[in-house]
């Protein structure tokens, strides 16, 4: 929260503008530094990049894409106004931006929190965990109030919920994966949302589909899981 403050403060005097990036979203890399010059023999960050890292971020990206697609159709059934009114930026420039402030915020939540957690507590609890911390320090949902800060932060839970089941087993490349799918969420909800504008029903949207989305994912997960141990416990015939 420190670095948070400092950084806020930092735009406030500087001047680029919040629509281009945020320099809060540097704080959890910051904090992660701080914890690697500290403790840098027990601090792990998975940031590695592998080939492996390249089909989960596709998979991410997909279920991203999916879900905000639902979300337009509840839009247009509803009869509601969903198409933002126009980009602030060039869209090229966006998405430059969009992933490098998602990974500054990433490389402190899913590359290190994340697994920090898991050595500690199972992939759906550190996911919640994550998701409830990750959500509430958007601290300037709150100026739109207590109903919109709440949904905010159970979508960022839910959307957590699913990048930890994507995250299982993503050897260590946490950083890529949980950039490509939360730079593909910020991308979508400028496209497509008026969320920021404190609209209730947008975020209202976006909260119900991603808890579909994380109750979907983690099902399939635990249905793995029960198989890999059926597999492992079936007697082994010989001869």
């Amino acid at each position: 929260m420190v670095f948070s403050g400092i950084l806020n403060a930092l735009q406030a005097a500087t001047g680029p503008s919040p629509e281009l990036i945020q320099l809060v979203q540097f704080a959890p890399a910051l904090g992660v530094g701080v914890m690697f010059l500290l403790f840098r023999r027990t601090t792990r960050v998975d940031a590695r990049f592998t080939p492996p890292a390249l089909g989960r971020s596709a998979l991410i990206v997909g279920i991203v894409v999916a879900a905000m697609a639902v979300s337009v159709l509840v839009h247009v059934i509803a009869g509601r106004p969903w198409r933002a009114d126009g980009l602030p930026f060039p869209f090229w420039v966006l998405v430059i931006t969009m992933i490098v402030g998602a990974a500054g915020e990433e490389l402190g939540w899913r590359a290190f929190l994340q697994p920090y957690l898991q050595t500690r507590f199972s992939v759906l609890r550190s996911s919640l965990v994550v998701g409830v911390l990750w959500g509430f320090w958007h601290l300037g949902g709150f100026e739109h109030g207590l109903a919109y800060m709440g949904l905010f932060v159970v979508m960022a839970t839910a959307l957590s919920v699913v990048m930890g089941a994507v995250l299982r087993g993503a050897r260590r490349t946490n950083l890529v994966v949980a950039t490509a799918a939360h730079a593909a969420v910020n991308l979508s909800l400028i496209l497509l949302f008026t969320e920021e504008d404190g609209n209730l029903f947008p975020m209202a949207v976006l909260a119900v589909v991603w808890t579909i989305a994380a109750v979907a994912v983690s099902s399939v997960q635990v249905r793995r899981a029960v198989e890999v141990e059926d597999r492992a416990a079936r007697p082994v015939r010989l001869g």
